[in-house]
């Protein structure tokens, strides 16, 4: 199931880059992710160890997130967890110099075949929320920074 959303920002796209390759600091401004853990980190590689709430269940899973700075451009992959499928991608474009979108890219499954077709409408609804909440807070964390 994908999921595609973006968000326009008032802040330049290095600082809004900055503040979503910064994962381990999202427990911070963002009220649904609970925990990020760096595990490792070797160059432009992490893996990260997560816990989020979306809408009352706590999911927990292992991300490999690959940063590509020279095209402002985070790629994440499931390593393990509570998910089937969870991969995609955070991209910062520049509109000026004081303006940026972002955009999360996310093709996740939930694998629970009995009742795939009665539950995946609502948890691709919840997801989809939970993304845009979590733009809204990188929004407003960068937008933040410039006064």
């Amino acid at each position: 199931m994908v999921i595609k959303e973006e968000i326009e920002v008032g802040a330049p796209s290095e600082l809004v880059y900055d503040v979503a390759c910064q994962t381990e600091k999202f427990p911070e401004f963002i009220p649904d992710v609970k925990s990020i853990k760096i595990i490792e980190k070797e160059g432009n590689l992490q893996k990260t160890y997560w816990e989020a709430n979306i809408d009352g269940i706590i999911f927990k899973w292992e991300e490999e997130e690959i940063f590509y700075p020279d095209r402002m451009y985070l790629e994440y992959r499931l390593i393990k967890g509570d998910i089937d499928k969870f991969e995609g991608y955070w991209q910062v474009v520049p509109i000026s110099q004081d303006r940026s979108k972002l955009i999360l890219y996310l093709d996740f499954d939930v694998n629970v075949p009995m009742l795939s077709s009665l539950i995946m409408p609502t948890i691709r609804f919840k997801v989809k929320k939970n993304v845009q909440l979590m733009l809204k807070a990188i929004k407003e964390r960068a937008e933040s920074l410039l006064v």
